[in-house]
């Protein structure tokens, strides 16, 4: 089943949660989106299995740097979780659908 989300995500992160979205497109096994947050739109891409088990590479900027990062963990159409690693860091992202596109 292809499809395709937004997302009202939060990341927590060391100095408290940060929220934005994340667009996904779902076709066969490849995801491709963007993950807006920190004021900044950035695009992902990745692979994903049938039961939503995903792994996703792209990068977040920040005002002091833009750091890649690699993520693995659950996305189907009604939500996503999952963990982010840049580096040593390590951040949790979740959330709940929006809106199916149009």
């Amino acid at each position: 089943m292809n499809w395709e989300r937004i997302f009202n995500i939060c990341m927590d992160t060391p100095i408290g949660k940060r929220y934005g979205t994340m667009s996904v497109k779902k076709q066969d096994n490849i995801l491709d989106g963007f993950l807006d947050i920190l004021c900044e739109k950035e695009h992902f891409c990745g692979e994903i299995d049938t039961a939503g088990n995903c792994r996703i590479i792209g990068k977040i900027v920040t005002l002091m740097r833009t750091m890649a990062y690699e993520a693995s963990g659950k996305i189907t159409p009604e939500g996503v979780c999952l963990s982010l690693i840049s580096g040593e860091f390590k951040y949790s992202l979740t959330g709940n659908a929006e809106a199916d596109c149009v």
